[in-house]
């Protein structure tokens, strides 16, 4: 009997176990590192440069847009000139477009005198034959669920004389439906280097989302480099695909700017498909 009541009063003195408070203060980002957003591509078009500022984690506001830059896009032969048409962003004359096979390098040079350099190999991307949508069924979910809709089929041949990267993109009746780039589809092609892909799903369109009888659907694909790849996948690593057990330590996403800025500018290759899609009875089972 005492030893019980010597062990029940440990157990309550260990509910007044002490607690020690600790004041963590967390330092912003003093750097201001440049952040860069930028492409060109192969559409005769105004393309745009998107300049700002790294800023403190822990403070979600806007980050600061980088003004009053110098800001040029040279293949190494021709130079092109972009202006700021709002705070941060800059743009090339509407009838710039990139050439398959050129390298493009972005200069920027900030009101301070920091200098910065970033290169992207504008590769030619293979041509496709066709999209095709699936009946509407009921894709996997939880029991009670609602989830019926179309998939986006792909049908195209991939060349076998080069190690490839692609981007795809989805637009609804002209309006971009991939709007993030945690939307976007990428992939290499080391596993189907040289193989006709058939019937392959990119994208799933949600019944919801599904308007009218029919719907114009058209699927971009990008062709990437290697280097703007492998800074997807580090993104994605640091983002989206994190929260298991297996994660490895928090690192910074790969860039191909100099001087320690953050982002990408790209060049990219495009081709296009376009389909109007039909709603169609629904059905439980996937095909």
């Amino acid at each position: 009997m005492y030893l019980r009541n010597i062990l029940f009063g440990l157990l309550i003195l260990s509910f007044y176990s002490c607690e020690e408070i600790m004041h963590i203060e967390f330092k912003g980002d003093s750097k201001k590192n440049l952040v860069v957003e930028g492409e060109i591509t192969t559409d005769t078009m105004t393309h745009k440069v998107i300049l700002s500022y790294t800023g403190d984690y822990f403070k979600k506001q806007p980050r600061d847009p980088a003004t009053g830059a110098t800001v040029t896009v040279t293949d190494g032969a021709t130079v092109f000139k972009l202006n700021e048409i709002q705070a941060g962003i800059y743009a090339t004359n509407p009838d710039v477009y990139g050439i398959p096979g050129k390298s493009y390098t972005l200069h920027v040079v900030l009101p301070d005198g920091r200098e910065y350099t970033g290169t992207d190999q504008l590769a030619y991307c293979a041509d496709f034959d066709s999209i095709v949508q699936t009946d509407n069924y009921k894709h996997f979910g939880p029991p009670g669920s609602n989830l019926f809709g179309y998939d986006v089929l792909f049908f195209g041949q991939e060349p076998a004389s080069s190690a490839d990267n692609y981007m795809f993109l989805l637009y609804l009746n002209d309006t971009l439906y991939t709007d993030t780039i945690f939307e976007a589809a990428f992939v290499s092609d080391e596993y189907f280097n040289g193989s006709y892909i058939n019937e392959l799903p990119l994208f799933y369109i949600p019944e919801a989302d599904f308007k009218g009888d029919s719907m114009k659907v058209t699927l971009e694909m990008r062709s990437i480099s290697t280097t703007y790849y492998d800074y997807l996948v580090g993104l994605m690593l640091e983002t989206v695909w994190r929260g298991s057990p297996w994660d490895g330590p928090p690192a910074n996403v790969p860039s191909n700017i100099s001087n320690e800025a953050r982002g990408y500018f790209r060049a990219s290759d495009i081709k296009r498909k376009t389909r109007y899609f039909h709603s169609t009875p629904r059905r439980e089972s996937s095909q």
